[in-house]
């Protein structure tokens, strides 16, 4: 055999040696430039976060989006990243593995309490534990403390009866334990409503993820995370001294703008009613406030 030939067959084989594949046929190589190009942590807020958590406890977590963002070389900054509900595998001191083996920086991960007792009107953090997806609800039910009856208030609420929105289809949806954190007005901790200081001079409203030396992550529109300095940050109670008649400021669409008027509450369901340019409109708890005034 001519010896050129032989040459050239060679080098084919050992290329094609060298190109691993994984097992959706992808190019592994490929996969880990473009893993590698990309910034993990591209927010202005510490990575140093120490995680109170135990393996098998219950949290929130990105832990498909964020992966797969870095997986195809994505600024996961960019990205939506829903935080679904899962079990805590290993704890680190900057990253942890959750679901089993993946592993997440630990500022984006957000353990449940184990043994957390509700009352009747607390405000929560969970998921929809008929779906997914982080959640805030309040109680409905307390008469088991550790396996509360809620209604979500992350979403939309029907004024018409007949034509109820996913609030009412789901009301009283009943947690499991060691399922939810119980979140407390003025405190910095994960789940709690705040408004975010824009370009624009105005406020984007989010939920907040972690407050640690002096910033603020927060889930923001579209469900992408995003760092703020906290004095950018207000908190928004969710149980805020309103009354009917008040001129607030409510949630249109990715943050809080003014010409609002309060005209009815409902304590039991975690509604408020408001009118702006003659119509009305049902907004939870924490997407009505004065705060900003």
């Amino acid at each position: 055999m001519n010896l050129a030939i032989i040459m050239a067959a060679t080098a084919l084989f050992s290329c094609a040696g060298n190109a691993e594949s994984t097992a959706d046929g992808t190019d592994s190589s490929a996969t880990e430039q473009a893993t590698s190009s990309v910034n993990p942590w591209p927010w202005d807020f510490p990575q140093n976060v120490k995680l109170e958590a135990e393996p098998d406890q219950m949290i929130l977590a990105p832990y498909t989006f964020y992966p797969g963002a870095l997986e195809d070389g994505k600024n996961p900054a960019e990205q939506t990243l829903i935080f679904y509900s899962t079990k805590m595998t290993e704890v680190g001191e900057s990253k942890s593995k959750v679901n089993t083996d993946v592993e997440l920086p630990n500022a984006l991960i957000i353990p449940l309490a184990k043994e957390a007792q509700a009352k009747k009107g607390d405000i929560v953090l969970t998921w929809w534990q008929s779906g997914s997806g982080l959640k805030r609800a309040i109680v409905k039910d307390a008469s088991d403390p550790s396996a509360p009856k809620v209604d979500y208030l992350d979403m939309e609420y029907g004024d018409d009866p007949e034509n109820p929105g996913f609030a009412q289809k789901f009301a009283d949806d009943p947690l499991k334990p060691g399922t939810f954190n119980i979140i407390t007005d003025g405190e910095w901790q994960p789940g709690a409503q705040v408004a975010c200081k824009n370009d624009r001079d105005g406020w984007d409203a989010a939920t907040l993820i972690r407050e640690q030396d002096g910033k603020v992550l927060v889930i923001g529109f579209s469900s992408k995370v995003k760092a703020y300095k906290k004095e950018d940050v207000k908190l928004i109670p969710f149980k805020e001294d309103l009354k009917v008649g008040d001129d607030v400021r409510a949630i249109w669409v990715t943050g809080y703008q003014d010409g609002y008027k309060i005209t009815k509450i409902d304590k039991n369901l975690g509604r408020i009613w408001v009118e702006r340019d003659g119509k009305t409109e049902v907004k939870a708890f924490g997407e009505v406030t004065k705060v900003l005034n």
